[in-house]
């Protein structure tokens, strides 16, 4: 489990990145209370996210500053929906990536069907049957 510890006045947050199930957990939490958290199946990912993510944290308590009087629920949705924003832009490049990637997969797998297809005989047809 990787940590790191931001201290915002007299609050306490703290940025993890942790295994869970077959899968692994990046979240971002104030005390016990979570304030971001996403679920990733590959380590590389939640790494990427986990370093990209602490990053905004930086960058977000630079430019958006705030007094100690600051109302504290206000800040911890703020930079929650901050991180969520950041999050789903960055989910929607890697998807972007991985749809490229299995479309041009598809198109392979395809013409090589169509070549093996010259050879197939109508009486030898297979399909699914939802059957067990």
């Amino acid at each position: 489990m990787k940590t790191k510890t931001y201290k915002h006045g007299k609050h306490k947050y703290k940025s993890y990145l942790k295994s869970a199930g077959n899968g692994y957990e990046v979240g971002f939490k104030v005390g016990t209370k979570p304030l971001f958290f996403g679920n990733f199946l590959h380590k590389k990912e939640a790494t990427t996210w986990y370093t990209m993510m602490n990053n905004e944290v930086e960058k977000f308590s630079k430019k958006y500053w705030v007094t100690p009087k600051t109302p504290k629920a206000f800040f911890n949705k703020f930079i929650s929906n901050h991180l969520y924003k950041t999050y789903y832009a960055w989910l929607d490049k890697q998807f972007t990536r991985y749809n490229r990637t299995f479309k041009s997969a598809f198109t392979q797998d395809e013409r090589k069907y169509k070549k093996m297809k010259k050879n197939f005989t109508a009486k030898d047809k297979v399909y699914f049957r939802r059957s067990a």
